[in-house]
């Protein structure tokens, strides 16, 4: 009887034991541990994606993602500003652009986005998709546990038509002067070389951050780096416009390849006087030739009557035919068209009507004729294709695009010979006479118009000459004339190009301007 007494009074007093620890549980410390509960929280932090990298179109890094010492990814340029204008750059998200949701795609307040170049133009395909970690931390913020992780996917990989070896070569040639140059390749349409200076480093904007470099790019109106001026400008073309006038006349029956006209040195039109530049060098006129002689030598005569004959209409729709005046939508943002004007457009803008001396002026790319660096180099593919037009791209995987635009075989020897012509002695262009591979170029000297002596010097050309692989096209802003300033630019890149090292490449020691002038 005693031992269940004893059994009774420790079970209650247990059950008491228990029942107080509950209360101070329940009760008195209930205000603690709810606390506690509520400080262990759930965190979610972000891993950010690595955007695409870059490649050129022989497997080299262009541009690739880089964790910071900072936990903020940048973007790295291996080639800096030689490649400046074809990649562009990237820059944090602005809320707008969170707000819109690119892509299909969460973009956060550390996703960069693609400004200017293929960054742009492509930043859907570069862009990745972030990841996040989840995990429990304590009231102190210690992390407790690891809930899950969701990997982040990176951007997809980007491969260019461009050779970054020959891209950094050019742009070596023209990076003192305000310049544009292009080489694209025959029957494909893929650009090699897009090069334009001055230019800038994209790694200021989002690799090694300056802000004083960045205010110095944009604010610099001289210079114009940020400005693409292969695409992104227009310029008179000058003589490199002949080519479509050539094929006009001879495709629309105006001349064959035996008419001749009459270089008399100078035209008069009332009042005003169209001269051929070796008239003005050294008062001297070439006589009767054909449009060969005329295409080897230039001569604005000989055009200023072929124009006459064709009337502005046909010039225009010619020009048009060689992608001129007409956006080539390339694969980078910015481009700009240009312009083939006729008498519609300066009745509208200038109210004014058409005369003959606008037809002259046309006919050898001056007056209101302007055009960009790439559709010249087009404009001569044409030949170089036989006859083809073939869609420009700086993308390595994108599809080839070339269509006739209805010339005759016989129309495009007939042009080909004055362009080779032109490469050889008497010809325009005396720096590439030395040359083993066989050149077809056309030169141009296209005056400014804003009331200085000032010109562009223009050299367009393919090559081989009957076998082309490559067209090459160099603009010098406010150079010279296009003989002696852009033909030794191409040439220096020629002899490279086809492994000519011992090929002289001369030039006159006139000072050309730089980016600052």
């Amino acid at each position: 009887m005693r031992t269940y007494w004893i059994i009774r009074i420790g079970m209650s007093v247990s059950f008491l034991l228990l029942l107080m620890a509950i209360m101070e549980l329940n009760v008195v410390k209930s205000g603690y541990y709810k606390k506690m509960a509520r400080d262990n929280k759930i965190s979610e932090s972000l891993i950010v994606a690595k955007r695409g990298k870059i490649f050129d179109v022989k497997g080299r890094l262009i541009a690739e993602s880089l964790m910071g010492d900072d936990g903020t990814m940048k973007r790295n340029y291996i080639y800096g500003e030689s490649l400046g204008v074809v990649t562009g750059y990237v820059g944090k998200a602005n809320e707008e652009e969170m707000n819109l949701g690119k892509c299909g795609k969460k973009i956060n307040n550390q996703s960069l986005i693609g400004r200017g170049g293929v960054e742009e133009v492509m930043n859907c395909e570069l862009t990745g998709i972030d990841g996040k970690k989840l995990t429990e931390t304590d009231a102190k913020g210690n992390e407790s546990r690891q809930l899950g992780i969701y990997d982040p996917v990176n951007g997809n990989d980007v491969y260019l038509s461009i050779d970054a070896f020959w891209q950094q070569k050019m742009y070596e040639l023209i990076k003192d002067k305000k310049a544009a140059a292009i080489v694209s390749e025959v029957g494909t349409g893929k650009i090699l070389v897009l090069a334009s200076s001055p230019s800038f480093d994209p790694n200021v904007f989002s690799n090694e951050i300056d802000n004083i470099k960045i205010k110095e790019y944009l604010n610099d109106t001289m210079g114009l780096p940020m400005l693409n001026r292969a695409i992104g400008a227009r310029y008179h073309p000058g003589s490199v416009f002949k080519i479509s006038v050539a094929a006009a006349g001879l495709e629309e029956g105006v001349i064959t390849e035996n008419s001749t006209y009459e270089d008399t040195g100078v035209i008069k039109v009332g009042d005003y006087s169209f001269n051929n530049w070796l008239w003005i060098k050294s008062g001297q006129a070439e006589g009767f030739i054909n449009i060969v002689h005329a295409i080897k030598r230039s001569n604005d005569v000989f055009f200023y009557r072929l124009g006459e004959n064709l009337g502005s209409e046909k010039l225009k729709a010619w020009a048009n035919k060689f992608g001129l005046g007409i956006k080539t939508e390339v694969e980078l943002p910015a481009e700009v068209a240009g312009l083939i004007p006729d008498a519609q457009w300066k009745e509208k803008t200038m109210n004014e009507k058409w005369f003959l001396g606008n037809t002259y002026h046309m006919a050898i790319g001056q007056g209101d004729v302007s055009v960009s660096p790439l559709q010249i180099n087009g404009e001569t593919a044409i030949i170089a294709n036989e006859g083809k037009k073939c869609k420009f791209s700086v993308l390595k995987n994108s599809a080839i695009d070339c269509k006739n635009i209805g010339i005759t075989a016989e129309t495009i020897r007939i042009i080909k010979a004055g362009m080779i012509a032109a490469c050889h002695s008497g010809g325009t262009a005396w720096p590439l006479f030395n040359f083993k591979t066989e050149l077809a170029c056309k030169t141009g000297t296209a005056e400014v118009g804003d009331g200085t002596k000032d010109s562009h010097a223009w050299l367009t050309a393919f090559a081989p000459a009957n076998n082309p692989q490559i067209v090459i096209t160099v603009l010098v802003e406010r150079g010279g004339e296009g003989s002696d300033v852009a033909a030794p630019i191409v040439g220096d890149f020629l002899k490279q190009y086809f492994d000519e090292p011992n090929t002289l490449v001369p030039r006159y020691t006139t000072k050309v301007p730089t980016v600052g002038q």
